[in-house]
């Protein structure tokens, strides 16, 4: 006669091994523990685009007025060591795509890319009638390309920008050298010599998107693409009852289809501000509050939460949140524009 106790270990057995078979039974997310290392007073006005090359060389942006655009070159210490104007200011022409027979007024430097030779900067100008809030009804974009001391190389006009009520907004490259161009809700994507490869509108396949009065007012807050090339989207909104300013995140596969969303309860206060993946595919959310503290979440790959920490930063405008930026290099360090000209580095605990 079988011994009771034997079939009770038979059985836990076969659930252990099921549990396995099944993905079940997963190891948990390694957690890193980040440390801060300093600040860099590196003069950025907070909410300008910046970012970071592979030597750790800081890229900062001025972008509200003609005399005031540059690119700022800072070392990896926080040292200045030169600055250049966009091209299109320099030769002081309106559009280099477009006839126009007025100047635009309003001109934005709305992201900055760099990689192991070159920098990509993203310009948009407002024509037409001004609608409030910021926004024009007409614009034009490009995409100016640099060495990395600064040297201009060429310039691109985006293959379907409508020059209506949109503008490139971000710009990222992935491990395959293709370029990922977000517009307000479309992103059009380009090989590692700039021939365009597709356009894709991620929003239409939500039932929400297609229903919702708001679906016109959600556009694409921030974007990234990891080493297996899915892609994920940070939404934001213009008063949008699905994502507003709560964090509200997509992961689409290499042909934009969803395949999973995270969103905040809406609990807290925080504003979701950018979003970034760092060198092991783990995604960071970075928030605001309107009392300066930040916030960073980190989660896996499918969008599980692994942990999430506070700190404060240098300055809040007009008492309450204004739009910041975080980049990850390839070592794994954390960089964000917490105000007064300072980005604050947090390094992985070794």
């Amino acid at each position: 006669m079988i011994n009771k106790y034997l079939i009770i270990l038979y059985f836990i057995w076969c659930c252990i091994l099921s549990g396995c078979v099944t993905e079940q039974h997963k190891i948990k997310p390694k957690i890193k523990n980040y440390v801060y290392i300093g600040g860099y007073k590196v003069n950025h006005d907070r909410g300008d685009p910046f970012t970071v090359d592979s030597e750790g060389n800081f890229y900062i942006t001025n972008f509200t007025d003609d005399s005031r655009m540059r690119i700022k070159k800072y070392n990896s210490q926080g040292k200045y060591i030169k600055c250049w104007v966009p091209e299109i200011i320099r030769r002081k022409k309106n559009c280099w795509f477009l006839n126009r027979r007025n100047p635009p007024f309003e001109r934005q430097l709305t992201d900055i890319l760099a990689d192991e030779e070159n920098i990509y900067l993203s310009y948009v100008a407002a024509y037409g009638s001004f609608i409030g809030r910021g926004y024009s009804d007409d614009y034009t974009s490009h995409i100016e390309q640099y060495n990395l001391n600064g040297k201009f190389i060429t310039a691109r006009k985006p293959e379907e920008d409508t020059f209506s009520m949109d503008f490139v907004r971000h710009i990222i490259k992935d491990k395959n050298g293709n370029f990922h161009v977000a517009f307000w809700q479309h992103i059009e994507k380009y090989d590692a010599n700039w021939k365009f490869q597709s356009v894709s509108y991620p929003f239409k396949q939500n039932k929400w998107y297609t229903t919702s009065k708001f679906s016109e007012g959600t556009i694409i807050g921030d974007l990234a693409v990891d080493t297996e090339g899915y892609t994920y989207i940070l939404i934001s909104g213009l008063g949008c009852v699905y994502s507003g300013a709560i964090g509200h995140i997509y992961k689409f596969d290499s042909s934009y289809n969803i395949i999973k969303e995270w969103k905040s309860d809406g609990k807290d206060k925080f504003m979701a501000q950018g979003l970034e993946i760092d060198p092991d595919n783990n995604i960071y959310m970075l928030e605001t509050d309107s009392n300066k503290t930040y916030r960073i979440q980190e989660f896996d790959s499918n969008l599980n939460f692994i942990i999430k920490w506070d700190f404060e930063g240098d300055t809040m405008e007009n008492n309450g949140t204004t739009y910041t930026d975080m980049k990850i290099d390839s070592k794994g360090n954390i960089y964000v524009d917490s105000g007064n000209g300072k980005i604050k580095k947090f390094s992985p605990k070794q």
